[in-house]
């Protein structure tokens, strides 16, 4: 199962975060809008699927608007502290 965050910019010029998370037989997309929003976005996406954060083997940004580089270190932040958290024990 693979988690990417996409840091991208609407057509009005405004960020927005997708969040995918891929698995064997799907994919699922849900915009977060601000990078505050990020992580109770992906929360409530993994309970609707029923995905355990444990189930995620790979976790990747695509950093689609350059331009934001603050929204790119919190959501790199995301994303090593989910990966610190799956790692195995």
């Amino acid at each position: 199962m693979q988690l990417i965050f996409r840091i991208k910019k609407s057509d009005l010029g405004e960020q927005i975060i997708e969040i995918i998370v891929k698995t064997s037989d799907k994919i699922i997309r849900s915009e977060a809008g601000e990078a505050e929003n990020v992580l109770d976005k992906l929360d409530k996406i993994l309970k609707k699927s029923k995905i355990e954060i444990t189930d995620i083997k790979n976790i990747r940004i695509d950093n689609l608007d350059k331009n934001r580089y603050t929204t790119y270190r919190i959501i790199r932040s995301i994303e090593k502290g989910l990966k610190f958290s799956i790692k195995p024990k």
